[in-house]
């Protein structure tokens, strides 16, 4: 996937038109519009810019061989999580006096923005929903891990 199609799946996934995500990122339609085109790229910077706007790394945005596939809005990659058991990476600087930062936990549900989860704490078992963003990563439980 180029670049540009990139750009289009991640602008179309947020709802904006060109003519919007341009004025986000502080760039005239025509830029965007060849950026879409593959007919030139962002510079270092722009590219920056772009992959902070939809909060992915400048590596996935640039990355050639990754293909991003945005379809109505949902996050299907979590939905294939519901069920089953995951380590969460969240940020060091979450607090909670249940949850540690690197915490195995069974994914109950996911939305647009939250996660629900389950994890045992002593004997009790607790339900909890978390902000999706102060989630770094999600890594599934191997089968030798349980």
């Amino acid at each position: 996937m180029t670049l540009g199609e990139k750009i289009i799946e991640l602008r179309k996934k947020k709802g904006l038109t060109q003519e919007n995500l341009a004025e986000q990122l502080n760039i005239s339609r025509q830029t965007l519009l060849n950026w879409e085109k593959n007919n030139t790229i962002p510079d270092i910077l722009q590219a920056k810019n772009i992959a902070k706007f939809f909060n992915i790394s400048l590596d996935d945005l640039l990355d050639n061989n990754l293909e991003i596939e945005c379809k109505n809005n949902s996050n299907n990659i979590l939905q294939n999580l519901i069920g089953k058991n995951c380590y969460l990476l969240m940020h060091e600087n979450y607090a909670d006096a249940f949850i540690n930062y690197n915490a195995n936990v069974k994914i109950l549900d996911v939305s647009d923005s939250f996660i629900k989860i389950e994890y045992k704490k002593g004997k009790e078992i607790i339900n909890k929903i978390i902000d999706l963003d102060i989630i770094i990563s999600i890594k599934l439980v191997e089968e030798a891990d349980k």
